[in-house]
């Protein structure tokens, strides 16, 4: 039987608890030249993708061009994990660095396809315990090299303003 915790780690809502957030934001990933991504374990020539791992810090920008203000960063890992066909897994904080949202976070996660779905497993600062999904979509393309994605986010979040500790 699990223990209770102290009285003081309980926490309660002031009014409306949770917020809902919406927003279209765009990802810019660059393969080629000024790459925001890097091979860390490659696969030897003449093998499968699979268990190819890379690191990105990809732009999220507010807009869908390729010059757009960066209002973000997703910050993470993919790595090959399909093995019939091409399939990434990602795992990435979107790190918010202008805007409302300036030094928040969300915590993002899924497989990485052309059209597709992330779901949101936490988050940080204003977005304090998010959950929900990212559904994205390749907008434009350039010659395989840079690519951007409409990024729709829907999540619900409690802002640390929103959080009450009994006995503090």
């Amino acid at each position: 039987m699990a223990t209770p915790l102290p009285e003081t780690y309980h926490t309660q809502c002031c009014l409306p608890c949770e917020k809902e957030l919406n927003l279209v934001l765009y990802l810019h990933q660059v393969v080629g030249p000024n790459a925001n991504q890097k091979t860390i374990i490659p696969t030897k020539p003449g093998e499968s993708l699979f268990g190819i791992t890379a690191v990105n810090n990809w732009a999220i920008v507010d807009a869908p061009d390729f010059k757009a203000k960066v209002v973000g960063h997703a910050q993470g890992i993919h790595v090959m994990a399909d093995q019939p066909s091409v399939g990434y897994y990602n795992s990435f904080n979107l790190a918010f660095v202008e805007g409302s949202f300036k030094g928040a976070t969300l915590q993002v996660m899924g497989i990485f396809n052309p059209v597709g779905e992330w779901a949101i497993i936490g988050g940080t600062g204003e977005l304090t315990m998010a959950r929900g999904t990212i559904k994205y979509k390749i907008l434009q393309e350039s010659a395989g090299i840079e690519s951007i994605r409409e990024l729709n986010i829907r999540a619900f979040y409690t802002p640390p303003s929103a959080l009450v500790v009994k006995g503090a």
